[in-house]
């Protein structure tokens, strides 16, 4: 999906829409996006909403039931790690003892993700605006990760207490 149509997802009549959906059915994709564009929706808003529906799905295997809540693009999903994978490393961090972790490079957030499930502090950091944009609504569910579009080299990890890195 461009980018830019993830934007339309993240308005009301955007996050409704995709809230709304059904699971992805490659059958009924056609049918189900010319009734939208008839009930009124733009054809970006439907383009966008069916094509994250369909990213949903195909998240499904790395993210488990996580995936239906988060939001991907397809770059985003093929790199990001897998969720049985992150959770070993998350659980690593945690026995270790550690206070709060900067996941440096986090993009869409899928390691923040595990780190944060485990209720660690998470500071979650890229350079990329639409990656940090997604990574933010991926940690919604976590108020105790925060996300940060910037340069991880810019960020001063001992002011903001961070004791442990991912990169």
């Amino acid at each position: 999906m461009a980018e830019n149509h993830v934007a339309l997802l993240l308005t009301p009549e955007g996050w409704e829409l995709l809230s709304s959906l059904p699971p992805y059915d490659p059958s009924e994709a056609l049918p189900l996006g010319r009734s939208l564009r008839e009930e009124g929706h733009s054809p970006d808003l439907v383009a966008a909403a069916l094509t994250q529906q369909r990213l949903r799905e195909r998240a499904a295997a790395k993210f488990g039931p996580f995936a239906q809540q988060m939001l991907f693009t397809a770059d985003g999903l093929e790199q990001a790690t897998r969720l049985t994978v992150s959770a070993h490393h998350a659980a690593r961090y945690a026995a270790a003892g550690v206070t709060k972790v900067a996941d440096l490079g986090c993009g869409i957030g899928g390691d923040a993700v595990a780190l944060a499930g485990l209720d660690l502090p998470v500071l979650a950091v890229d350079r990329d605006e639409a990656a940090a944009a997604l990574a933010t609504i991926n940690l919604m569910p976590f108020p105790h990760a925060s996300v940060e579009c910037a340069d991880a080299l810019d960020i001063d990890l001992v002011e903001r207490g961070v004791d442990a890195v991912f990169a």
